[in-house]
């Protein structure tokens, strides 16, 4: 229960963050700590006998809120410490850590009872923004995206392949349910379609004359924000697999 209810947590922060482009930042901030209030209420009355993993649950998410504002900030010239980019991207990686620790201690340990509906969404939602934050992370540690402007305060630096923000959540969902089922051939074949669908674009890169010193530069970001995206579906369908 610790790890669903934990990746319930940091899932729904991160879809209450995008309210910022509507309300004001109190105003987000004020609704976080009410989802974080009713995670720990909720645990303590109907989680037993580990009423504490709504603590331990909202306090990782308000970790990954208030982490991920200040690594979002902007490098000062004078700053000689690791870029924002890549200490949120050690915070991705973290969190992932942190809740692949919390599966091992509710499966080994506690082994503690998850209700079906419950486990289904909280993956379905951790693997939609989320998701989306952690592959843009690794893309960054990669080196993607170092070289262009700052993003501003509390965003991620897009990706250029279009429509990755859709596709990607999608394909997750797909690949984690799949993956579930045994539909490894099925698996297969989305990824390959996948290349095949993403090849003209990539391929056009190599014919472009004004930007000649980054060929290849968006079949990388393609390979690793794909193996990324592949590695979260993949865990969560290990997840659900786990608890099922």
């Amino acid at each position: 229960m610790l790890a669903v209810l934990t990746i319930l947590a940091v899932a729904m922060t991160d879809l209450i963050r995008l309210t910022k482009a509507h309300v004001s930042a109190r105003a987000v901030q004020f609704v976080q700590l009410g989802w974080w209030l009713a995670v720990i209420f909720a645990a303590a009355i109907w989680v037993r006998p580990e009423a504490w993993v709504g603590a331990v649950a909202a306090i990782v998410a308000a970790a990954w809120y208030f982490g991920a504002e200040r690594m979002d900030r902007p490098k000062q010239a004078d700053d000689s410490a690791p870029s924002t980019s890549e200490l949120y991207a050690w915070t991705a990686v973290a969190l992932v850590v942190v809740i692949a620790g919390f599966a091992w201690l509710d499966v080994v340990v506690l082994q503690s009872f998850v209700p079906a509906g419950l486990m289904w969404l909280a993956l379905a939602l951790f693997l939609t923004q989320t998701s989306n934050r952690i592959t843009r992370a690794v893309l960054l540690l990669s080196g993607r995206g170092a070289d262009e402007a700052p993003a501003a305060p509390g965003s991620m630096p897009a990706s250029r392949l279009k429509g990755g923000r859709v596709i990607g959540p999608l394909e997750r969902i797909f690949i984690m349910v799949l993956t579930v089922v045994g539909a490894y051939h099925v698996v297969a074949a989305l990824m390959a379609a996948k290349g095949i669908v993403r090849f003209p674009e990539i391929s056009a890169e190599a014919k472009r004359d004004d930007a000649p010193a980054e060929v290849g530069s968006k079949a990388e970001e393609f390979l690793v924000g794909s193996l990324a995206s592949w590695g979260l579906a993949g865990g969560a369908g290990l997840l659900a697999w786990m608890f099922v």
